[in-house]
């Protein structure tokens, strides 16, 4: 059986989560690095928390950074996208790799999670 978890107890780089957050167009543009996972994904779960308080909110989930995400990650996605609507603002997927775009379709999410091939299209859609 193979864990994620280093001898040490830390997190392999390339496993570990960053969200970093920008203002751009009147939308926040959240880019996500990392693999989105149940052990991983609570620093996007902070940065997006810190964000669906704010009424008519657009956010940007540029996910080029994301080589893949689990049932854990859509379901923040999903809980995003209902908190921002239920403000009057958005969510907006930007950057999805094909494994990531492969599980928003089977799951059909991206019949509510769009997704655009840019920020700036995103932003501006």
């Amino acid at each position: 059986m193979e864990f994620s978890l280093d001898r040490d107890g830390s997190k392999p780089s390339d496993e570990r989560v960053t969200a970093d957050v920008a203002e751009r167009d009147g939308a926040a543009v959240v880019t996500v690095r990392g693999k989105v996972l149940y052990d991983t994904l609570a620093p996007l779960a902070d940065a997006l928390a810190a964000l669906t308080g704010r009424p008519a909110l657009g956010v940007v989930l540029d996910l080029s950074g994301v080589p893949m995400c689990d049932s854990s990650g859509l379901n923040l996605f999903v809980r995003t996208r209902s908190e921002l609507t239920a403000t009057g603002g958005w969510l907006r997927l930007t950057g999805t790799r094909p494994l990531v775009d492969n599980v928003l379709h089977i799951t059909n999410l991206d019949r509510i999670l769009p997704r655009y091939a840019t920020v700036e299209e995103a932003t501006t859609a």
